[in-house]
């Protein structure tokens, strides 16, 4: 990604988941199965994250010899340690093509989307709307039939990309807490679409806005840098001067002696770069300049004079 300022801050630094029907699972069963998922690159608590243990579901599609909807949003779902689905298929000789998808599909919540299509090379989401907490990811698989009636496995990837923001305590062993922390100006819908079995994700053009709120306040210390919730964003470069992001928060910092200091800072990201599965810490350091609090710069010391020597016979010898 290319640079992202934080104009009002000093130091920045940018850092670039109910069963209905039991299915057993045996070697000589003659229904299309689904193995479990593989996701990649998982993520932090604060997002509905979806990983390769903790998908509870997700979503199907099927060309059979390039005639669509074969399977057509079909649900499959963990059941008793497998993933079951209701209106089951059995495999015959042909070419199949899946493709898969899941919207935050775990711990209960329903990754189910409207708006999905699958022609049999793309998967094509119109006008996601991403809700800054949901996981989106997507899968293909192209296969055949064959003697060993093996599972559908995906290997899922994450479609989205994810932000936090991090703030350094310039203040010695003062704590700052961070409160009403918000990011002002991140559009949120967008078409997607997932091309062939390399899972190739592409975004369209990025319409709508949210604003990024976080769940609670947090503090920076001097041991540790104050971190923001996990927000996930859709993909998109921006360049400088346009669509700007505006980060607002709230610094309270304890003193030793008085009543604490309070004061609200702003901060902007005018030039960013996200790229889907990757994710993003956004860094800055809280000083006393942007609290308004007396601090001292970086201390001058001078130079030593070069030494003199002293002519023989100074230094008396008795």
């Amino acid at each position: 990604m290319r640079k992202a300022l934080f104009a009002a801050l000093a130091g920045v630094v940018v850092l670039a988941g109910c069963a209905k029907t039991e299915v057993v699972e045996t070697s000589d069963s003659a229904a299309i199965r689904f193995d479990n998922a593989y996701i990649g690159n998982p993520t932090k608590a604060e997002v509905a994250q979806v990983t390769s243990t903790s998908i509870d579901n997700f979503y199907v599609y099927a060309t059979k010899n390039g005639t669509p909807n074969f399977f057509n949003n079909e649900k499959v779902y963990r059941s008793n340690g497998v993933f079951a689905y209701d209106n089951l298929k059995q495999w015959e000789e042909a070419e199949y093509k899946f493709a898969a998808y899941s919207n935050g599909g775990n711990n209960g919540v329903n990754g189910m989307l409207e708006g999905v299509t699958f022609d049999g090379t793309d998967l094509a989401i119109a006008g996601y709307t991403c809700d800054a907490t949901k996981d989106l990811v997507v899968a293909t698989n192209f296969t055949s039939i064959d003697a060993t009636n093996e599972p559908i496995v995906f290997t899922f990837d994450h479609a989205l990309a994810m932000v936090k923001f991090s703030f350094v305590n310039g203040m010695g062993n003062n704590d700052i807490e961070i409160s009403n922390f918000k990011v002002e100006g991140v559009n949120n819908v967008a078409d997607v679409t997932v091309t062939g079995e390399e899972n190739t994700i592409t975004w369209g053009e990025v319409t709508g806005e949210t604003t990024l709120t976080n769940a609670a306040n947090f503090t920076s210390t001097q041991a540790a840098a104050g971190e923001s919730d996990e927000f996930v964003v859709i993909p998109r470069t921006v360049a400088q001067g346009t669509d700007n992001l505006t980060i607002s928060f709230t610094a309270t910092i304890t003193m030793a002696e008085g009543e604490p200091i309070t004061k609200d800072l702003t901060a902007t990201i005018d030039d960013y770069t996200w790229d889907p599965g990757l994710r993003y810490n956004y860094v800055a350091t809280i000083t006393g300049t942007d609290l308004d609090v007396i601090e001292f710069a970086e201390p001058i010391v001078n130079a030593w004079d070069n030494y003199s020597d002293l002519e023989n016979g100074e230094i008396a010898i008795n």
